[in-house]
C-alpha cells in the first residue's frame, strides 16, 4: 500500500522527534509532505529530512488550508492554545487529524470540539498514548481477563519529576494556566485518559486538592537573583541551577527544546536570554506542583490520582485492588507483580519496554492511526469522544481543587448548553 501523506503543523519536541521521526523510519507508512513551523531552522530540518517541496512549508499553519491540498491527514503538534483553529480547519477540509494532547485548553473549546466533530466521518485521534503501551495493554487484559476478581481500587502516581517539573511547568510552555493549560490538563489528561480505560467505565464524580506549594517567590533563597546566570550564590546547592540542567554534556531533552544551537556558547546564549535561565523562584508559573484526585466510576471502582513534582525521577506506578488479588506494576520498569489473596502465591510479569517514547507507546500509537487512515476506519484504541471525557475529569478536577475540594458532578462539564 502507498504511505499516507501527511501535513506536520508543529515541528518541535513531539512533531520532530515522533511524528517526523515514523515518518523517517517507515517511508513505506507515512509520508511527510507538508510542514508548518514558524522557527526557520526547525522547518528546514524537516524540508531536509523528508524532500518536502518548498511551496509545502510555510511557517503559518493557515497558508496550508487555503484550498484543500494533496494529502490525506494533518498531524496537529502546534502549542496547545493553537489546536482549537487547525482542528476546525482539518474538519473543514475533511482531513484525517491525529492531535497532540490535550485537544484544547478550555471547557468551551472542548464543547465547540466534541459539537465539530460529532458527524465527522475521518480518522480524529488524540494522542493519548498510553493506551498503546506494553505496560497498560497488559494490565487491560488480566483485568478483563477477571485476574484479580472484581476491580474494586485504582491507585495511579504520576512522578514527574523535579528537573521536568521546572523545565516544562515552571519555566516552560506550560507554567501558567493563562497561557496554556491547568497542570492537571496540560500533563495529566494521560492520565484521566488511563483510569478511564482500566476502570472501564465514564467517571461519575470526584474531588481534587492541589497547589503550587514551593516554586514561589516567597521561597527563594536569600539573594538568589532573577537569572541563575547572573552569579547566583546558591548554585552548588540548588538542584534546579539551569547550568547544571542545560550545559552539560547531555544535547537531548530536555536541552535540545531550549535552542537550535546546541553548542556550549548557544546553550549560554539561550539560559542568559530566554525563559529556561530564569530562577524556579521568579518565574511567571502558576500550576500546581502537586495534586491529588479522588474519583468514583459508574460501574463503582473507586481511583485516587497522585501527580508530584517532588520525585527524582519520571514515572508512572500503578496499584489495582480486586476482590481475589493485588496488582502491583511500575510502567517503565515494565514489572507487573500480582499477589493472590486465596493460594498467597506471587506472579511477576516483566514486560519488554523502550526507554524511548513513553515506553514504547509513541511508536505504537502512530503505526494505529497509519492502520486507521489507510483503511478508513475509525475503530482504534483512542479516539476524540473518548479524549474529550479526559478533558471533563481534568476540568472538573480543576474546578474542584479551586473550591477547595468540592465535589464535582463530571457529566455536568460535558453538556452542552
Amino acid at each position: 500500500m502507498e504511505p499516507i501523506r501527511v501535513a506536520l503543523l508543529g515541528a518541535g519536541s513531539r512533531g520532530t522527534h515522533v511524528y517526523a521521526a515514523y515518518a523517517k523510519a517507515h517511508p513505506q507508512e507515512m509520508r511527510i509532505v507538508a510542514v508548518a513551523e514558524p522557527d526557520d531552522v526547525k522547518r528546514q530540518h524537516i524540508v531536509e529530512e523528508h524532500a518536502v517541496k518548498t511551496a509545502y512549508a510555510v511557517k503559518d499553519w493557515h497558508d496550508l488550508f487555503v484550498v484543500k491540498q494533496d494529502f490525506d491527514a494533518v498531524v496537529i503538534a502546534t502549542q496547545d492554545t493553537m489546536h482549537r483553529d487547525a482542528i476546525l480547519a482539518a474538519i473543514e477540509k475533511q482531513y484525517h487529524i491525529l492531535c497532540e494532547k490535550p485537544i484544547v485548553t478550555t471547557l468551551e473549546d472542548s464543547k465547540t470540539i466534541a459539537r465539530a466533530s460529532q458527524n465527522f466521518s475521518k480518522v480524529f485521534v488524540i494522542s493519548h498514548v498510553l493506551r498503546y503501551s506494553p505496560f497498560f495493554t497488559r494490565v487491560k487484559k488480566l483485568i478483563a481477563q477477571g485476574e484479580l476478581g472484581r476491580l474494586i481500587g485504582i491507585e495511579l502516581d504520576e512522578c514527574v519529576g523535579h528537573i521536568h517539573m521546572s523545565h516544562s511547568f515552571v519555566r516552560g510552555h506550560w507554567n501558567n494556566s493563562n497561557t496554556s493549560a491547568p497542570m492537571i490538563l496540560a500533563k495529566s489528561c494521560h492520565d484521566m485518559d488511563i483510569l478511564l480505560y482500566l476502570a472501564g467505565a465514564d467517571c461519575t464524580s470526584l474531588s481534587s486538592y492541589g497547589d503550587l506549594y514551593h516554586f514561589r517567590q516567597e521561597n527563594a533563597p536569600e539573594g538568589a537573583p532573577l537569572r541563575c546566570t547572573d552569579n547566583c550564590p546558591h548554585y552548588e546547592a540548588c538542584p534546579y541551577a539551569a547550568q547544571k540542567i542545560y550545559l552539560g554534556k547531555n544535547t537531548a531533552w530536555p536541552v535540545d527544546v531550549i535552542t537550535t544551537d546546541l553548542s556550549v556558547e548557544g546553550r549560554l546564549k539561550a539560559l542568559q536570554q530566554g525563559p529556561w535561565g530564569r530562577c524556579v523562584y521568579h518565574c511567571d508559573n502558576n500550576v500546581v506542583d502537586h495534586q491529588t484526585v479522588n474519583a468514583q466510576f459508574a460501574n463503582g471502582v473507586i481511583a485516587t490520582f497522585t501527580m508530584s513534582g517532588f520525585t527524582m525521577t519520571t514515572h508512572r506506578g500503578l496499584r489495582l485492588m480486586g476482590t481475589q488479588a493485588e496488582l502491583v506494576g511500575d510502567m517503565e520498569k515494565g514489572i507487573i507483580t500480582i499477589n493472590y489473596f486465596s493460594s498467597r502465591d506471587k506472579k511477576t510479569i516483566e514486560i519488554e519496554t523502550s526507554p524511548e517514547g513513553h515506553s514504547g507507546s509513541d511508536e505504537l500509537f502512530v503505526a494505529d492511526f497509519v492502520r486507521q487512515v489507510r483503511a478508513n476506519n475509525t475503530n482504534g484504541e483512542t479516539s476524540v469522544a473518548s479524549s474529550l471525557q479526559s478533558h471533563y475529569m481534568a476540568f472538573a478536577a480543576e474546578a474542584s481543587r479551586l473550591e477547595n475540594g468540592k465535589r464535582m458532578q463530571v457529566a455536568d462539564f460535558g453538556k452542552q448548553e
